[in-house]
Protein backbone atom coordinates (compact mmCIF):
# COMPACT_ATOMS: atom_id res chain seq x y z
CA UNK A 1 0.00 0.00 0.00
CA UNK A 2 1.41 3.38 -1.07
CA UNK A 3 1.68 6.00 1.62
CA UNK A 4 -0.27 9.01 0.94
CA UNK A 5 2.16 11.71 -0.11
CA UNK A 6 1.40 15.62 1.56
CA UNK A 7 2.07 18.90 0.38
CA UNK A 8 1.63 21.99 2.81
CA UNK A 9 1.39 25.36 1.33
CA UNK A 10 3.15 27.72 2.75
CA UNK A 11 2.26 30.85 0.62
CA UNK A 12 1.63 31.56 -2.82
CA UNK A 13 4.98 30.84 -4.18
CA UNK A 14 6.87 28.35 -1.50
CA UNK A 15 4.84 25.09 -0.48
CA UNK A 16 6.29 22.10 1.57
CA UNK A 17 6.82 18.70 2.60
CA UNK A 18 8.56 16.80 5.33
CA UNK A 19 10.56 14.19 3.79
CA UNK A 20 11.12 10.50 5.42
CA UNK A 21 13.78 11.67 7.56
CA UNK A 22 11.60 13.98 9.47
CA UNK A 23 11.34 13.03 12.76
CA UNK A 24 13.67 10.29 13.30
CA UNK A 25 16.95 10.18 15.19
CA UNK A 26 18.50 7.88 12.23
CA UNK A 27 17.92 6.07 9.81
CA UNK A 28 19.43 3.75 7.17
CA UNK A 29 18.09 5.04 4.08
CA UNK A 30 17.63 8.60 2.79
CA UNK A 31 13.95 7.69 1.50
CA UNK A 32 12.59 10.74 -0.11
CA UNK A 33 15.42 13.14 1.43
CA UNK A 34 17.29 15.34 -1.25
CA UNK A 35 19.56 17.14 1.18
CA UNK A 36 21.23 14.80 3.30
CA UNK A 37 24.16 13.95 4.89
CA UNK A 38 25.72 10.31 6.52
CA UNK A 39 27.47 8.93 9.50
CA UNK A 40 28.61 5.77 10.46
CA UNK A 41 27.06 4.31 13.69
CA UNK A 42 27.74 0.80 15.05
CA UNK A 43 29.76 0.11 11.35
CA UNK A 44 26.56 1.32 9.59
CA UNK A 45 26.17 4.48 7.65
CA UNK A 46 22.72 6.57 9.14
CA UNK A 47 21.25 8.93 6.75
CA UNK A 48 20.27 12.30 8.26
CA UNK A 49 17.93 15.49 6.94
CA UNK A 50 20.15 18.54 6.37
CA UNK A 51 16.76 20.64 6.42
CA UNK A 52 14.99 19.34 9.77
CA UNK A 53 13.30 16.71 7.20
CA UNK A 54 11.62 19.92 5.11
CA UNK A 55 11.51 20.26 1.80
CA UNK A 56 10.72 23.44 0.14
CA UNK A 57 8.15 22.83 -3.34
CA UNK A 58 6.91 25.47 -5.83
CA UNK A 59 3.13 26.26 -4.77
CA UNK A 60 2.17 26.17 -8.76
CA UNK A 61 3.91 22.83 -9.78
CA UNK A 62 4.25 21.74 -6.25
CA UNK A 63 5.97 18.55 -8.02
CA UNK A 64 8.95 20.49 -8.35
CA UNK A 65 11.50 21.05 -5.29
CA UNK A 66 12.84 24.70 -5.20
CA UNK A 67 16.09 25.34 -5.36
CA UNK A 68 18.05 27.41 -3.14
CA UNK A 69 20.07 30.30 -4.20
CA UNK A 70 22.48 32.61 -1.88
CA UNK A 71 24.02 35.56 -3.74
CA UNK A 72 25.97 38.60 -2.05
CA UNK A 73 24.41 37.90 1.16
CA UNK A 74 20.71 37.96 -0.41
CA UNK A 75 18.79 34.48 -0.25
CA UNK A 76 16.23 33.18 -2.53
CA UNK A 77 14.50 30.23 -3.96
CA UNK A 78 13.90 29.27 -7.93
CA UNK A 79 11.57 26.60 -9.52
CA UNK A 80 13.52 25.09 -12.13
CA UNK A 81 10.32 24.88 -14.08
CA UNK A 82 8.58 28.35 -14.44
CA UNK A 83 11.80 29.99 -13.52
CA UNK A 84 9.38 32.09 -10.74
CA UNK A 85 12.78 33.37 -8.41
CA UNK A 86 11.26 33.96 -5.00
CA UNK A 87 13.92 35.93 -2.03
CA UNK A 88 13.10 34.77 1.25
CA UNK A 89 15.06 36.41 4.42
CA UNK A 90 16.98 32.97 4.96
CA UNK A 91 16.54 29.14 4.61
CA UNK A 92 16.56 28.65 7.99
CA UNK A 93 13.89 31.16 8.71
CA UNK A 94 11.81 29.70 6.67
CA UNK A 95 11.87 25.93 7.81
CA UNK A 96 11.47 27.35 10.99
CA UNK A 97 8.01 28.90 9.50
CA UNK A 98 7.28 25.66 8.10
CA UNK A 99 7.70 23.70 11.36
CA UNK A 100 5.56 26.47 12.99
CA UNK A 101 2.54 25.79 10.92
CA UNK A 102 2.93 21.97 11.62
CA UNK A 103 2.38 22.59 14.75
CA UNK A 104 -0.79 24.35 14.37
CA UNK A 105 -3.08 20.99 14.59
CA UNK A 106 -1.10 19.99 16.78
CA UNK A 107 -1.82 22.34 19.60
CA UNK A 108 -5.16 23.59 18.30
CA UNK A 109 -7.10 22.02 20.93
CA UNK A 110 -4.43 21.88 23.61
CA UNK A 111 -5.08 22.19 27.33
CA UNK A 112 -3.84 25.98 28.29
CA UNK A 113 -2.11 25.88 31.87
CA UNK A 114 -1.51 29.59 32.85
CA UNK A 115 2.01 30.58 34.26
CA UNK A 116 1.23 33.98 34.81
CA UNK A 117 -0.03 33.62 38.54
CA UNK A 118 3.04 32.29 40.03
CA UNK A 119 3.81 31.99 43.56
CA UNK A 120 7.08 33.15 45.87
CA UNK A 121 7.81 30.31 47.71
CA UNK A 122 8.27 31.82 51.38
CA UNK A 123 7.46 29.54 54.11
CA UNK A 124 5.94 25.55 54.62
CA UNK A 125 5.58 23.60 57.76
CA UNK A 126 3.43 20.89 58.54
CA UNK A 127 2.71 20.77 62.71
CA UNK A 128 1.76 17.94 64.51
CA UNK A 129 -1.30 17.69 66.39
CA UNK A 130 -3.16 14.89 68.55
CA UNK A 131 -5.48 14.31 66.83
CA UNK A 132 -7.28 11.85 64.05
CA UNK A 133 -5.84 14.71 61.53
CA UNK A 134 -3.24 16.67 60.18
CA UNK A 135 -2.22 20.04 59.34
CA UNK A 136 0.26 21.82 56.91
CA UNK A 137 0.69 25.02 56.28
CA UNK A 138 2.66 27.18 53.73
CA UNK A 139 3.04 30.57 53.27
CA UNK A 140 3.64 32.39 49.73
CA UNK A 141 3.70 35.55 47.73
CA UNK A 142 1.90 35.88 44.49
CA UNK A 143 2.55 38.56 41.50
CA UNK A 144 1.45 41.49 43.14
CA UNK A 145 2.90 40.70 46.00
CA UNK A 146 0.18 39.79 48.52
CA UNK A 147 0.88 36.68 51.24
CA UNK A 148 -1.21 33.56 50.03
CA UNK A 149 -1.51 31.07 53.38
CA UNK A 150 -2.17 27.65 52.23
CA UNK A 151 -3.95 25.41 54.68
CA UNK A 152 -4.07 21.94 53.65
CA UNK A 153 -5.77 19.54 56.19
CA UNK A 154 -6.78 16.02 55.73
CA UNK A 155 -6.70 12.49 57.94
CA UNK A 156 -3.96 10.51 59.31
CA UNK A 157 -4.21 7.46 57.24
CA UNK A 158 -4.93 9.35 54.39
CA UNK A 159 -3.16 11.23 51.67
CA UNK A 160 -6.10 13.03 50.54
CA UNK A 161 -7.25 16.47 51.65
CA UNK A 162 -8.56 19.69 51.83
CA UNK A 163 -6.60 22.76 50.56
CA UNK A 164 -7.79 26.36 51.67
CA UNK A 165 -6.13 29.77 50.27
CA UNK A 166 -6.20 32.53 52.69
CA UNK A 167 -5.25 35.61 51.07
CA UNK A 168 -5.28 38.68 53.94
CA UNK A 169 -4.35 41.59 51.58
CA UNK A 170 -7.90 40.47 49.12
CA UNK A 171 -9.75 39.71 52.36
CA UNK A 172 -10.36 36.33 50.51
CA UNK A 173 -10.87 32.35 52.00
CA UNK A 174 -11.62 29.74 48.82
CA UNK A 175 -10.72 26.32 48.79
CA UNK A 176 -9.64 23.96 45.77
CA UNK A 177 -12.59 22.48 44.52
CA UNK A 178 -10.07 19.74 42.88
CA UNK A 179 -9.79 17.94 46.32
CA UNK A 180 -11.98 16.72 49.23
CA UNK A 181 -15.01 18.30 50.03
CA UNK A 182 -14.03 20.49 53.28
CA UNK A 183 -17.51 19.07 54.53
CA UNK A 184 -15.76 15.36 54.92
CA UNK A 185 -12.86 16.58 57.33
CA UNK A 186 -14.20 20.40 59.54
CA UNK A 187 -17.39 21.40 59.58
CA UNK A 188 -16.64 25.01 59.92
CA UNK A 189 -13.40 27.58 58.95
CA UNK A 190 -12.63 31.10 60.67
CA UNK A 191 -9.97 33.00 59.43
CA UNK A 192 -10.03 36.87 61.81
CA UNK A 193 -8.60 39.80 60.09
CA UNK A 194 -7.58 43.29 60.77
CA UNK A 195 -11.06 44.65 60.04
CA UNK A 196 -13.40 41.22 59.50
CA UNK A 197 -13.74 37.58 59.69
CA UNK A 198 -14.00 34.77 57.20
CA UNK A 199 -16.00 31.76 57.76
CA UNK A 200 -17.29 28.99 55.92
CA UNK A 201 -19.72 26.56 57.27
CA UNK A 202 -20.31 23.24 55.83
CA UNK A 203 -23.37 20.66 56.46
CA UNK A 204 -23.10 17.20 55.45
CA UNK A 205 -26.42 16.75 55.24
Amino acid sequence: MNEEKIIYRYNDDISFRQCDLANKCNSLYQGNCTNFYTREENWKEHFYCNQYGIHLHCTRHTEIELEYLKNFGKHSLRCPKCDNNIEIESLDKTIQDCLKILNIPKFKDAKLIRLDDWYIHEVKKKQKIDSDYWISTEVKTDRDKDTIIVLYIGKQDSKDKVQYFIKPEKMQLTNDHKDLDPATIISKIEVTLKDRKLKQEYDTE
